[in-house]
């Protein structure tokens, strides 16, 4: 599987392409492949968490697996990259910060490149740097990426989450926004419930 990239994925059999989409030691295998290191360590932890979290509330965990591991596919891209997607697919995502266009054009990239169509799996992935959607597996994958073990960020958010989901969102919401405002220098793009 050495020579399989997410860019080359489409030109395997179509059996194959199932194959690994569908068994997720082979996906994480092509996910290793496709990213650095760092972002790949990162991706495993968001995929263990997002199905811990799912398994208590009762959302598929394979899903949420699948999704941790493929939300950042398009992390590299360049601003040119993920605009090329979002000017033919979604062009009012334009306007939104570069740290925020990689969960969108990883939408439109995983459909093109991996012809992938998990409606639940790509909204999770669309909502995990801002999280529009209510349904719970966007929101465990928010949550999941932006409090995996590797970040080493010691607050309360994952254990609330476990009891009460919907509470651990609008704790870490709070949490993002006091950091975009008051570190980053960033405005918050409101995603509360």
């Amino acid at each position: 599987m050495t020579e399989i990239s997410f860019d080359n994925f489409m030109t395997l059999d179509s059996k194959t392409r199932r194959k690994i989409i569908n068994d997720p030691d082979l996906l994480k295998e092509l996910v290793r492949k496709n990213l650095k290191e760092k972002r790949f360590l990162h991706s495993l932890s968001v995929a263990s968490l997002a199905a811990e979290l799912a398994s208590i509330h009762h959302v598929d965990p394979g899903k949420a697996y699948i999704a941790g591991l493929l939300h950042d596919c398009t992390k590299y891209f360049t601003e040119e990259q993920h605009d090329s997607y979002l000017k033919y697919y979604d062009p009012e995502k334009l306007s939104y910060p570069d740290s925020c266009k990689h969960s969108f054009s990883a939408k439109y990239y995983l459909k093109e490149k991996l012809n992938f169509h998990d409606k639940d799996i790509l909204n999770a992935i669309y909502n995990h740097t801002v999280c529009f959607s209510r349904d719970k597996l966007s929101i465990i994958l928010y949550i999941a990426d932006k409090r995996e073990p590797l970040r080493k960020i010691n607050d309360n958010v994952v254990e609330i989450s476990k009891k009460d989901l919907y509470k651990g969102f609008e704790l870490l919401n709070w949490d993002v926004e006091r950091y975009l405002r008051e570190v980053k220098n960033e405005e918050f793009i409101a995603n509360s419930l």
